[in-house]
């Protein structure tokens, strides 16, 4: 190619003979060289080693984390502890928040107060008398703003006592870089501030809750409320749309945190939460992010049931599920742990070079 390329532009600077043949061929093998550039071009990172490796994903986001829902091991990260606008991502909170100090077939009778907030919407009017159930599918599939102000409102009638249980949620996760002041996710007023990876956190939470992995998972729903009214959702998560492996996610944007996108994929038994904030091709990040660790990474059972229960006490019983035995590794890893119980339970903790990377908990069934 570059010989030809040569020979070209001697023959048109040169030779000057059939100007249009060889400014066709010129351009023809331009076209050819570029195109496999793009075909051989990697995208060069550094993994957790230093060391140089090639990939095909790319990432555009400012900050960015890919985590194991089960040991919460960060697979692939990028800034991820810097504070940011989460948007209505918020809203994952919000959700997990309700069903747990929720009953689902509660009533909520919608007042002014749940109208008095701008953008996204399910259209509720004042008068409407709606679900709890019928509320938080509108929060996930439709990013409801109005569903997130009466979800909030409904504890008390007091919006800040709802999320004073945010917070205290957040908290009970590990999310200690998180603050919130709102159950939506706008920041023009009050602004709520998280990072990727404490939201990395909260999904992993929210998909071991069946009601919410269900919620999240769903791409229509179309109840018909107690006052009669014809509701019609569609989960706005386009990865939920046409991706198989999607289990779950969030959408966000404001104008202040630009887009922001939370994803869940799961391969067989192998589930990850992908996080991008201000990320403007976030629908082709997740895919490629996920793709890359599914790939990069497997999972491996490196101790056995009676391993852990060697170390349970005679006076609690512990139910120790095969899913939570697997940590994602990648070939070259070599992975230890240590076993030990604690007020929670049998906790496995894994360490790389002494280095913690993840762990899990099994909970006394006494405790259930």
């Amino acid at each position: 190619l570059l010989l030809a390329f040569y020979f070209a532009s001697y023959n048109i600077l040169v030779i000057k003979m059939k100007k249009k043949f060889w400014l066709f061929l010129f351009l023809l093998i331009l076209c050819g060289v570029l195109v496999l550039i793009f075909i051989k071009f990697d995208f060069v990172k550094k993994d957790d080693n230093d060391t140089i490796v090639n990939h095909t994903y790319y990432d555009n986001s400012k900050s960015s984390i890919v985590m194991d829902v089960t040991t919460k091991r960060v697979l692939y990260q990028n800034n991820i502890h810097e504070r940011m606008l989460p948007a209505s991502t918020t809203k994952i909170l919000t959700c997990i928040t309700a069903i747990e100090h929720y009953q689902l077939d509660d009533f909520v009778v919608i007042n002014s107060d749940v109208l008095k907030t701008e953008g996204s919407s399910i259209y509720l009017e004042v008068g409407d008398v709606i679900s709890i159930k019928d509320l938080l599918y509108g929060l996930m599939l439709c990013s409801g703003n109005d569903a997130a102000n009466a979800l909030a409102l409904h504890y008390s009638g007091n919006m800040q006592d709802f999320i004073f249980l945010m917070n205290e949620t957040a908290k009970k996760i590990g999310m200690y870089d998180s603050t919130f002041e709102n159950p939506h996710g706008l920041d023009t007023t009050t602004k709520n501030y998280t990072t990727t990876y404490d939201m990395a956190l909260l999904m992993s939470y929210a998909m071991k809750n069946e009601t919410f992995k269900t919620i999240t998972s769903t791409k229509d729903y179309h109840p018909t409320i107690i006052s009669g009214k014809k509701m019609y959702y569609h989960n706005k998560h386009r990865l939920i749309q046409s991706n198989e492996k999607v289990t779950g996610g969030k959408t966000g944007y404001t104008k202040n945190a630009k887009r922001t996108l939370v994803t869940s994929f799961k391969q067989e038994d192998f589930e990850i939460v992908v996080v991008t904030f201000n990320c403007s091709d976030d629908w082709n990040v997740h895919e490629g992010l996920a793709n890359y660790c599914f790939d990069k990474y497997k999972q491996k059972r490196i101790l056995s049931k009676f391993d852990v229960l060697f170390y349970a006490s005679f006076d609690q019983s512990y139910l120790i599920e095969n899913e939570k035995l697997l940590v994602p590794i990648r070939e070259s890893e070599t992975i230890n742990y240590k076993i030990y119980e604690d007020d929670e339970g049998i906790r496995i903790v894994y360490f790389i070079n002494k280095e913690e990377v993840g762990d899990v908990i099994f909970r006394s069934i006494k405790d259930e």
